[in-house]
């Protein structure tokens, strides 16, 4: 496989001084042994606090992997009709799948709703601020308060493990897994390769939470795949977004020319994913796991590539003057729509295209697969028993005003007062969100439902 070039290297080295400084001495390529006891030290004191909530008598025994995809479009995946075949594993393999609706269009809270069950309204690891111009000072930890799945697992004698080859990712749930491991810009293979090595060593249950980050910028994907649907152009900053960023430039032939190859290359990367996803499936089948196992694939978001960039530039404030690329800018569903997919045992084996599944899901789906009593009142609820209309929220935009985007059904609510905007999509008639209907009455009816979600006021799951 490709070595990390130069220049990954340098920004690798840049972006851990950064989080050093921020952040008491992260050390890289592992938790620290301060890490490891104040994660114990939290669970002697969790345990008589999630004894009010959880019932202990009853062990389960399956395992549970969770594998998150940073920067993952649900709409590129096979099985949704993309035109290249990205993901001929993830088609052929049976079990559940979804179109997931993220909590937010960035890493850092998304993540913890994964592994919380709650919004981040809800659980706290969001950035503060008025124009939310990214700032690692501004970052709020998750909530002593709020247990993550690791938590109570441990809380069961499982052994816990997160790898994420992201930033965000590990300092989003930190201290809160006996093996927590920060492997920045490491590729896909490596991270689940050494997930491999950590599972041979357990003799007990166990729950692993890995998160790759070959999609994320900077894309650059094995020699084996990095033509793999066609060869990629080597024009400048092909790995990042070129001069493409503000809306001034992206016009004419040299940005036409960038964006072919820049999708072109996401897919390639893609399909490398997709590859590695395969190994590590056969791996399970070959230790005989796959029977006493729940895995989970996901994404944390998605990303944009200039496909609303026109409406973002005309209508929303951005810090850094950019608009259309990358991600936790806005709540357009190239961003907050994802796939979901779980196998295991029992696990219905069906695809569901309408019905609707958040990030929030996810915990509470896993607690009742694994048979555990609770009575926690998640902002999720378990995907198989949900109602087929309910409200899904996503929020904590980053690089602006705060956006939030409430969806129900086919009507999905946009809102962001400090760009004075309340637009209603019609998902059925508009499914890629470029006609914007402009409803008082029905806005109104949105903006009270979101107050009554955001404050504690309405369970989500109800049907309006």
């Amino acid at each position: 496989m490709e070595k990390i070039t130069d220049q990954v290297i340098k920004r690798n080295l840049k972006v851990y001084k950064l989080f050093r400084k921020v952040y008491d001495r992260v050390k890289f390529g592992a938790n620290t042994s301060k890490d490891r006891v104040t994660f114990e030290q939290r669970l002697k004191k969790t345990k008589r606090f999630a004894e009010k909530f959880i019932d202990f008598s009853s062990k389960p025994d399956k395992n549970v992997i969770l594998i998150t995809v940073d920067c993952l479009r649900n709409d590129h995946i096979s099985y949704n009709g993309y035109q290249r075949e990205t993901t001929p594993f993830l088609k052929s393999i049976r079990g559940y799948k979804a179109s997931l609706i993220a909590t937010s269009p960035w890493t850092y809270p998304a993540i913890a709703s994964l592994l919380t069950g709650f919004y981040p309204h809800n659980h706290g690891a969001v950035l503060e601020g008025e124009d939310r111009k990214f700032d690692l000072s501004k970052l709020k930890p998750l909530k002593e308060n709020i247990l993550t799945l690791s938590e109570i697992l441990a809380l069961f004698d499982y052994a816990t493990y997160f790898n994420s080859g992201i930033d965000l990712a590990f300092l989003s749930v930190r201290r809160r897994f006996h093996e927590q491991r920060l492997s920045s810009l490491t590729d896909a293979e490596s991270i689940l390769n050494e997930l491999e090595r950590w599972i041979k060593n357990q003799d007990n249950n166990f729950f692993a939470h890995v998160h790759l980050k070959d999609l994320h910028e900077p894309i650059s994907p094995p020699n084996e795949f990095y033509n793999y649907f066609g060869e990629v152009k080597k024009l400048p900053k092909i790995e990042y977004w070129g001069e493409f960023q503000k809306p001034e430039n992206q016009k004419g032939g040299k940005f036409e020319e960038f964006r072919e190859n820049k999708l072109l290359l996401y897919d390639n990367t893609l399909r490398y994913v997709d590859y590695v996803l395969e190994q590590f499936h056969t791996f399970l089948e070959d230790k005989g796991l796959i029977d006493n196992t729940i895995l989970v694939i996901t994404a944390d978001h998605g990303e944009e590539f200039w496909d609303h960039a026109e409406l973002e530039a005309g209508y929303f404030y951005d810090v850094r003057g950019y608009a259309g690329v990358g991600h936790g800018h806005s709540v357009f569903n190239e961003l907050i729509e994802v796939p979901l997919i779980i196998m295991g045992p029992d696990i219905p084996k069906k695809r569901e295209e309408d019905k609707p599944v958040s990030g929030v899901d996810i915990v509470p789906t896993l607690m009742d697969l694994l048979g555990i009593q609770h009575n926690i009142l998640f902002d999720g609820i378990n995907i198989f028993k949900a109602p087929k209309k309910r409200l899904i929220l996503s929020e904590n935009t980053i690089h602006g005003h705060e956006k939030k985007a409430l969806v129900y059904g086919k009507l999905k609510f946009m809102y962001s007062p400090g760009d004075n905007v309340a637009w209603i999509f019609n998902l059925k008639n508009d499914p890629n969100e470029q006609n914007p209907i402009i409803d008082e009455e029905l806005s109104e009816m949105f903006i009270e439902k979101l107050s009554k979600v955001t404050s504690g006021k309405m369970v989500f799951w109800r049907v309006i």
